[in-house]
């Protein structure tokens, strides 16, 4: 190997680690995205499954993603509002008022 490779391949190396560097750091600095499926629930969406949640979930309480998750297990138990506040958020739709 000449000494122009050597330098070229240490340049190449020096270059892939900086790389790896700024894309480290810049998932640490920039949040990940979130979706409607991680936000935290409306008021409407709380009074939609607040009692699906006592009935079915109350031994998560107060973690609010495990909650989601017992819900989302239990869907076919649900009433029909919190079906579709699970629902909805899922597909990432908005939610309005619970049909």
């Amino acid at each position: 190997m000449t000494q122009n490779q050597g330098i070229r391949l240490a340049s190449r190396a020096n270059a892939s680690h900086s790389a790896i560097a700024l894309a480290i750091a810049l998932t640490a600095v920039i949040p990940e995205q979130v979706n409607a499926r991680d936000q935290a629930p409306t008021a409407e969406e709380k009074e939609a499954c607040m009692e699906d949640v006592f009935r079915l979930c109350s031994s998560h309480i107060p973690d609010r993603v495990a909650i989601t998750s017992c819900l989302r297990s239990k869907q076919a138990s649900l009433s029909q509002q919190c079906r579709y506040v699970i629902s909805a958020r899922d597909t990432g739709k908005k939610n309005g008022d619970p049909k």
